[in-house]
Formats: C-alpha cells, structure tokens, sequence
C-alpha cells in the first residue's frame, strides 16, 4: 500500500481554529481527508457519522478531559489509531493516555514533519484491504449492534470502509441506501415494532424520538439485537450481506411484488424495500421475514 497516496479521513478534535487549519495545511497532499472538532461533543457526532480512519485530539479540551474522550474514542472505533497531542502535558498524563490506547503522542506546536512521521505510523496500524491478502479465499465479518437507530449510519460507515472499499464511488452510495433501508427496517419495524402508521403520524407530530423511548424502554424490546453477517466470496467476487432482526417478521410477499408506482408514492408503505430492491435484485427475505440478504458483485 502507498502510504503517499491512499486516501484517508482525518478528524482533528481541537478547540483552537488556528490549530486545526494548520494541521490541515500541514497534510495537504498527503492523502487526507480533513473534518475538525472543536470539541468532544461534536467530536462524537462526526466519530459516528464520518467514521474516520484517523483522530488526532488535543488532551485539553472543553466540557471534558481528553482522556475522557480517548476511552470513548477506543469503545467506539476499537481499530482507529488516535494520536493525542498537548503543550506542555506532565509525563504522567501523557502516560496515561499511552496506557488507554492512543497509539502516538505529539508535543504542541506541531511541526510538520513529525506530524508526518505520526500519521504514517498510524496508517500501518490501519486494516489492510482484505482483496490484497495472497491466498485468501473467503472473510467474514459478523457484528452484533443494539436496537438504538442513532447508531445506524456509523455501523454503515465502518462496512462501507471495511467491506466495500474497493467498489465504485456511485456502488458504494447505493450499497450506503440499500444497507440504511434494510437496517432501519430491521430495527423500527423489527426489533421495536414500531407499525408504518405509527412512524409516519409520530414524525408528522414531532414526536418521533418520544416513540423511540417509548419502544426501547418495553421490557420485552429493549434487548433484541440485530446481527449483520458479511462475507466476501473471492472465488465468486461477490459479497453478500445478511441482517438478521429479533422481531416477529412480515408478509413481506406482497410488499416486493408491489407496483413502481405504488412504492413511489409520498409516504408510501414498502418503498425503503423497493429502493433496495432497485439496487440489489437479488434481495431475499427468509420464510418468516425477519432475515434479508442483498448479493453484491465485484466485478
């Protein structure tokens, strides 16, 4: 891999505007992608929604320490190098930060070539692109997320980079869709049994989150999960995604032989299928409804 031009997402969390152009400018032509933070709040919300390859955190930042936002760092992107930088941290702070999982340690201000040299040492820290390995025949991946929605689009993220990376920009944006329907189905309809009519009159209402509580706080829903299993068929160049729910299933018959025109409509029930459908043909559900499997091909 060329560690001069693969294309990678940086977040740089730091309260200090002038820091964060700088390390921007400092990485230009390097193969980066920048987003900055200011602090760890949004911090998070990028965390989740741009899945980045790379953090770079200052260790002071408002409403919490560094630290504090390290170990959270570490829970959510287990594989994501975070390197922690400061001016003038006591030894032990920066210990500590070592000993929790940063994988690097910058001393502010940071020059440009030892940004440079951390940033490479954490790109080899990175998963490699599974296409490249000699040898391989089959991978899996198989994950087990909770029945929150706000977690969906950083679980999309993580597949898209981990499983699809190799895929056409215009591929990815519809596997990105297909996946978004079929797991928020799993989940609202699924796991929550949250009806069509429900949805609809409560997001009318704006009390869309209100029902969420409402569901994930019933004894009987609040534990279900949803399990994504991935495998990447090399012999085949396929890969195939299956996204299994705890619900009771559907009739699911009748919504994929449902008219264009009918799916089209405003509001109309089934469409999130027939988009994912128009994407992925192949898309299967098993005898209950409860299982659904779209087959992408790598050619």
């Amino acid at each position: 891999m060329n560690l001069l031009t693969t294309s990678d997402h940086l977040l740089v969390i730091d309260p200090c505007p002038d820091t964060q152009a700088r390390i921007a400018e400092q990485v230009q032509g390097r193969g980066f992608s920048v987003v900055a933070a200011s602090d760890p709040t949004t911090a998070l919300t990028m965390i989740d929604m741009a899945a980045p390859d790379i953090v770079i955190t200052d260790l002071f930042l408002p409403e919490a320490s560094g630290l504090t936002l390290l170990k959270e760092l570490r829970t959510r992107r287990e594989l994501c190098p975070v390197i922690v930088m400061a001016k003038d941290a006591p030894e032990s702070l920066i210990v500590q930060a070592l000993r929790i999982g940063a994988a690097d340690y910058l001393h502010k201000p940071v020059t440009e070539e030892e940004l440079a040299h951390a940033l490479q040492r954490a790109r080899t820290l990175l998963p490699g692109d599974l296409t490249d390995v000699p040898g391989l025949c089959r991978s899996e991946y198989q994950l087990t997320i909770d029945s929150d929605p706000i977690h969906i689009p950083g679980v999309i993220s993580w597949l898209i980079k981990m499983t699809a990376s190799t895929l056409s920009p215009i591929r990815r944006l519809h596997l990105q869709g297909g996946l978004q329907e079929l797991l928020f189905n799993a989940i609202e309809h699924g796991n929550l049994e949250i009806v069509y009519q429900d949805k609809q009159a409560a997001l009318a209402a704006g009390c869309y989150e209100q029902l969420l509580a409402r569901q994930l706080g019933q004894a009987k829903l609040k534990d279900r999960r949803v399990l994504i299993h991935v495998l990447h068929d090399k012999a085949a160049n396929t890969l195939r995604y299956q996204i299994t729910d705890e619900g009771k299933g559907f009739k699911w018959r009748s919504l994929l032989t449902r008219s264009q025109e009918i799916c089209e409509s405003e509001g109309g029930n089934g469409r999130g299928i027939f988009l994912a459908r128009s994407f992925f043909p192949c898309l299967a559900y098993n005898e209950r409804g409860n299982e659904v499997t779209i087959t992408v091909s790598l050619y």
